[in-house]
């Protein structure tokens, strides 16, 4: 491909004539310059590793670090393309009908252009790809979060010392799985086999599937081992199979005093149109999740996180949310990671996405308790007690609470460039295969 700056012609002083000329293209140069960028692609040919896909001369721009640039940025340097800011249309103007994206492989691509002349101005910003798509990071507000850890040998050997998560009221992401909502939790450190750790996509389902006991066995038996749990078994077998005609026990009603369900109910359970498709479940990790008995200090978010990854390990496609995943959600952090406690903090709750849909109920976390072998840990919300608050708390695991299956995604999945990953436009999965 070769790329051409516009130049100035140097003035001959000699002639009148040739000044005039020189005059003209000095002023047909600076407009070009502005109008159209310093970078020229003729037609047909490659865009800077990207392709046209319709026919044009495409012209661009590029901004960031607070100036026009001569070429992209590296893309080990962190940047992402900002698409909010970006847009293409003739003499600079923005058409809506012409869409431009950059892979994470640094490739331009643009589509819908109709007329020749036609410049891009691409404004890029420190960002993550996820799946696929280029994120910018924000460090306030609603959007995705740069999380460091100040130390992940303690936490866990191989971690990464970055990870990346959505924050906020509301940040835009949502996404379609298994034909449902489904929302982005971030680019997390996860165990794909015993001895490698890697980072994936983490999501969790938008809605409940139900509320269930988290272990209740026939005998009303309990514990807050996950692996050993009535729960795991429901969300990996029923549930990821999508089957019918399952029994499965929860609790009614529990004795304080005996510390123990004292009456159950037998119930008939059919995911065999919530429960995950053929289609979806070739783009499910299987990894291995900590399973944590821990002390969880709730006044240390750090010891909590380190807690988190203290239990052993258990290899499962579908689990649930660590305590720690509520408490990255909120976008107040200086202040609400060092409290946890949320009682009559609403500035952290109500900053915190991941409350959405549990304004009634409470919803399990796959977090055991050490204290007491049948205490598994929840997020509550309690407005009838206590007042109107959302906390980490704990529970019997034959309680009954609202359940929301979380997954990993594998690499090979990418957003497809449809979507802004609001509710009403949510990312677009595909699966690249090979």
């Amino acid at each position: 491909m070769k790329l051409q700056k516009f130049k100035e012609e140097k003035k001959n002083q000699k002639s009148i004539i040739l000044f005039t000329i020189a005059c003209v293209l000095l002023i047909t140069g600076v407009f070009l310059y502005k109008t159209f960028a310093i970078f020229q692609a003729n037609l047909n040919e490659d865009i800077i590793n990207g392709s046209i896909e319709d026919p044009g001369d495409i012209y661009f721009a590029f901004y960031y670090d607070g100036s026009i640039q001569k070429n992209m940025p590296d893309k080990s340097k962190g940047y992402v393309l900002d698409e909010a800011k970006s847009y293409c249309g003739v003499t600079g103007g923005n058409d809506s009908n012409i869409k431009v994206f950059v892979t994470e492989d640094n490739m331009i691509h643009v589509s819908g252009v109709t007329t020749s002349r036609t410049k891009c101005n691409l404004y890029f910003v420190r960002g993550v790809y996820i799946l696929g798509k280029g994120i910018p990071i924000v460090e306030s507000g609603e959007g995705l979060y740069e999380v460091k850890h100040d130390d992940v040998t303690e936490i866990n050997e191989g971690f990464k010392t970055n990870e990346y998560r959505y924050a906020g009221k509301d940040p835009n992401n949502y996404i379609k799985f298994n034909d449902e909502d489904w929302r982005i939790i971030g680019l997390v450190n996860v165990m794909i086999s015993e001895t490698e750790v890697e980072q994936r996509v983490k999501i969790i389902r938008k809605d409940s599937i139900g509320k269930y006991s988290w272990d209740l066995k026939e005998n009303n038996e309990n514990t807050n081992s996950w692996n050993e749990s009535s729960l795991s078994k429901l969300l990996n077998e029923f549930y990821y199979n999508s089957q019918s005609n399952i029994t499965y026990y929860n609790c009614t009603s529990y004795d304080f005093a005996l510390n123990k369900c004292s009456q159950k109910e037998v119930k008939t359970i059919d995911f065999s149109q919530i429960g995950i498709k053929e289609n979806f479940k070739n783009m499910i990790e299987k990894v291995y999740w900590d399973i944590s008995i821990g002390s969880f200090n709730t006044n240390n978010f750090q010891n909590l996180v380190i807690e988190e990854r203290k239990g052993d390990s258990f290899q499962n496609n579908i689990g649930m949310i660590y305590p720690s995943d509520y408490y990255y959600t909120t976008s107040v952090k200086n202040s609400c990671l060092l409290i946890l406690n949320w009682k009559e903090q609403a500035n952290c709750y109500n900053n915190a996405w991941l409350t959405e849909n549990v304004e009634d109920n409470s919803l399990w976390t796959i977090s055991g308790y050490e204290k007491d072998a049948g205490v598994v840990m929840r997020l509550i919300h309690d407005e009838k007690v206590s007042g109107n608050y959302h906390t980490i708390s704990y529970n019997a695991s034959t309680f009954t609470n609202e359940v929301k299956p979380v997954l990993y995604l594998k690499p090979n999945v990418k957003i497809i460039n449809e979507g802004d990953g609001s509710e009403d436009n949510p990312f677009q999965l595909v699966q690249i295969l090979k």
